[in-house]
């Protein structure tokens, strides 16, 4: 990478994580307006207790993704992608799928500067696509799903699944060999740790944190050979 792309791209996250802080603490401001609001037009606000107690069923529930999440995406839609799927939602789902499609169409290599571009815009173009359809579909899709047959719907369940293997199946193929080593440590996890009583979203975690380490191994082993 020439000095002029280098002070370029370092610019470029320059702006971007003055932007993203900002727009990303409105967002979080703006979330609580609704139950601010709700609560001067009525008059009932939670004590702290209350508020402690929905923190924790909360954190409970989600708290794991916490951690997870940035660990796991971030390596694909980067720091400018993470402000954007954290505002926009759905990152598993849309975000990541985008972000590796954009970057496998233009022949990115994972951690370029190029790459950091390419998965920029494909999650821009993925946000304003589903912004388009969910906003469609709000108007129009709840007199349209009761019509559709019942098998349709159930077929819905496993969007998700299918997504995200396709997005594996895409990264496997880059390196096969690395791809079944970490599908064989995520399947020894899932069937090894439940039974040290180990929950499901501390389980993930372990998986993640033991494929890292495990991708790390393998880089090292291959480059020094």
């Amino acid at each position: 990478m020439s000095n002029r792309e280098q002070e370029g791209i370092l610019e470029f996250r320059k702006i971007i994580k003055t932007l993203g802080l900002t727009f990303v603490t409105l967002a979080l401001i703006a979330n609580f307006i609704p139950a601010v609001y709700v609560s001067l037009t009525t008059g009932l606000f939670p004590s702290g207790t209350e508020l402690l107690e929905l923190w924790l069923a909360a954190a409970a529930a989600f708290g794991v993704g916490y951690f997870v999440q940035p660990i796991s995406f971030f390596p694909m839609i980067n720091m400018s992608g993470s402000f954007l799927a954290w505002i926009c939602g759905n990152v598993g789902e849309l975000r990541v799928p985008a972000a590796a499609m954009a970057q496998k169409v233009t022949n990115c290599e994972p951690g370029s500067p190029k790459a950091e571009i390419m998965s920029t815009i494909g999650i821009c173009s993925s946000i304003f696509v589903s912004v388009t359809m969910i906003t469609f579909f709000a108007l129009v899709g709840a007199q349209l799903m009761p019509m559709m047959p019942k098998f349709i719907m159930a077929g819905f369940s496993f969007i998700l699944p299918c997504v995200l293997g396709a997005v594996y199946a895409d990264l496997c193929g880059k390196n096969f060999v690395l791809g079944v080593i970490v599908m064989a440590t995520s399947l020894a996890g899932i069937m090894v740790y439940p039974k040290f009583g180990i929950p499901g979203g501390l389980n993930m975690l372990i998986n993640i944190l033991v494929a890292v380490l495990v991708a790390r191994l393998y880089y090292l082993k291959t480059k020094t050979n």
